[in-house]
């Protein structure tokens, strides 16, 4: 089944029906080689918002990943209605392609409630602005500018904007997070790793990654077609193991989701390869 290939994030977030509670998702040409990791979480949750009413608002995800996502074919994600409650709403999704299932994603959702809201976490401050800083991303569907960081602080910074197809929907702001949560994980372990003291561009030299699982909380609607800062710190190394924490703020500083991954953070044995990116983030 051949897609579009989707140049915008309103385009790749655009899965398509395929069948009963089944959508399909194609893949922009990632110059890594495999599908980024964001992608397939943002579009397995589209996938799962199809199955919800609109008045459920997504407020958690815990996604693992299994293998690596193919460039050359769709994704189709399967959705399995696990429970409708009057409050809350699960939902399970299976991405699979012709190797088989690559990311499972469990996501609930919840009616609105009136209720206090008390923020605790807050925006760093003196923080470069993005404006400031080098682009790093792909030159579409999403910037990235990364605030330097020394070696052995395990501690990842960045400024993300998705592009501006994401329009003000809650639903494409939720996936546009979700999108752009995977930006800098597996970096923030490899700033706390003991072999990870090397140039950004060789890192890749030094180290195979690939992301494991992963988790966001949803607190606030983010403005997604502005910057928002996601700050990462790396909780543990161990076991060729890293988990990163962290928070993203929107530009006013509301603290508007938590994330959580562990990273397959493995030092190469053999004999240096090319340097390729083969994580995505």
């Amino acid at each position: 089944m051949a897609l579009p290939e989707p140049r915008t994030f309103a385009d790749l977030e655009a899965v398509e029906p395929h069948g009963i509670d089944a959508w399909v998702g194609a893949s922009p040409p990632y110059a890594w080689g495999r599908i980024y990791g964001g992608q397939v979480i943002a579009q397995a949750l589209r996938a799962a918002m199809h199955t919800v009413e609109a008045s459920r608002r997504v407020h958690s995800l815990h996604a693992y990943f299994i293998l690596g996502g193919r460039l050359d074919e769709p994704v189709r994600y399967e959705v399995d209605r696990v429970r409708t409650g009057t409050s809350f709403v699960t939902r399970r999704v299976v991405a699979r392609q012709s190797t088989g299932a690559i990311l499972t994603l469990e996501a609930s959702f919840q009616a609105d409630e009136p209720a206090p809201a008390v923020q605790t976490v807050r925006m760093p401050d003196g923080v470069p602005g993005p404006d400031t800083l080098p682009e790093v991303g792909w030159g579409w569907i999403i910037e990235r500018r990364q605030v330097p960081q020394p070696h052995g602080t395990g501690r990842a910074l960045t400024w993300v904007r998705v592009d501006r197809s994401v329009g003000s929907d809650a639903r494409s702001r939720a996936c546009a997070l979700a999108f752009a949560s995977d930006t800098s994980t597996v970096m923030a372990v490899r700033a706390a790793h003991p072999a990870g003291d090397v140039p950004q561009e060789r890192s890749n030299e030094v180290f195979m990654a690939a992301s494991l699982d992963h988790a966001v909380w949803f607190h606030a609607e983010a403005p997604m077609d502005d910057w928002l800062l996601i700050d990462m710190h790396c909780h543990f190394v161990g076991g060729a193991r890293g988990l990163s924490i962290g928070h993203a703020f929107a530009p006013d500083g509301t603290h508007v989701a938590t994330i959580v991954q562990e990273a397959l953070v493995r030092e190469r044995r053999a004999d240096p390869v090319a340097p390729r990116d083969v994580s995505g983030t």
